[in-house]
């Protein structure tokens, strides 16, 4: 995926601290969404990735009705995964997108 092609940033004024994705390309083209609490559990061996998402607005279906469908969770949980890998390789440690040497891309 890249950033600016198949999904962009939103950032909210009313919200400085907000950041909403756009997708732009494939089957969710033109859906508004955004994070909100992510964690990690351990279960045994394993890492578990929990996380809560929103779906503000989607041509695909009703925000609430896809906020339920199963295959659009899997896809916001593997574009989680997608940026926050994306962000250790860039070694981007923080939720506003920077690391302690440069400034926030939401000011």
């Amino acid at each position: 995926m890249i950033e600016g092609i198949d999904y962009c940033f939103i950032y909210p004024k009313s919200v400085k601290e907000a950041t909403h994705i756009k997708l732009l390309t494939g089957t969710y083209k033109d859906t508004i969404f955004k994070y909100g609490k992510v964690r990690f559990r351990e279960e045994g061996e394993q890492m578990r990735l929990l996380f809560a998402y929103y779906v503000l607005e989607s041509p695909v279906m009703k925000p609430k009705k896809l906020e339920k469908d199963a295959d659009f969770k899997k896809y916001a949980g593997d574009f989680l995964i997608y940026i926050m890998s994306s962000n250790l390789d860039e070694e981007i440690v923080d939720e506003t997108g920077t690391n302690d040497s440069e400034e926030s891309h939401l000011q």
